[in-house]
């Protein structure tokens, strides 16, 4: 866990000088709800623009389960259909899950890779500073439908 931690700050670091030179860069954090389960997590993450109406956006999310405790990791590719205040996009990507249900660190730790899709919308409130809305279906764990609400902030 420690070295997926490590390799996502480096991968966000990385894009971040990246993106300064190409693209804009956006970073988010805020609450994600599993509607079918009534569970509750926390997600952070950022989303570079590659080319125009495109960006990926990579996102890890804390589940906190009533036992144990598990995580989110999506890499999201996203089509704005709108822009302006009010930006309306598609998004599709791969998504890992990481669950334990035992109680603590101990037990066995489960891997569930899948797809996503879904969309959404990012409503900007000032110049630099905006909210994000999203719904998404996520292939592993049943299909659990995903709803995400969230701060953004454009750092360029």
């Amino acid at each position: 866990m420690k070295k997926l931690i490590i390799i996502l700050c480096f991968s966000f670091f990385a894009a971040g000088l990246f993106a300064q030179e190409q693209g804009e860069i956006r970073l988010m954090a805020g609450g994600d709800y599993r509607l079918t389960i009534k569970e509750v997590g926390t997600f952070v993450g950022a989303e570079y623009f590659f080319a125009d109406k495109f960006s990926l956006a990579p996102t890890f999310t804390v589940w906190f389960p009533e036992v144990g405790n598990s995580f989110n990791l999506n890499a999201d590719l996203r089509y704005y259909l709108t822009e302006g205040i009010s930006q309306v996009y598609l998004l599709a990507g791969y998504s890992n899950y990481w669950i334990n249900l035992q109680p603590g660190n101990p037990g066995v730790n489960q891997t569930r890779a899948g797809a996503n899709f879904g969309a959404g919308a990012f409503i900007r409130a000032t110049e630099q500073f905006g909210f994000i809305t999203e719904f998404k279906m996520q292939s592993q764990n049943s299909r659990w439908p995903v709803l995400r609400v969230g701060a953004v902030l454009r750092l360029n």
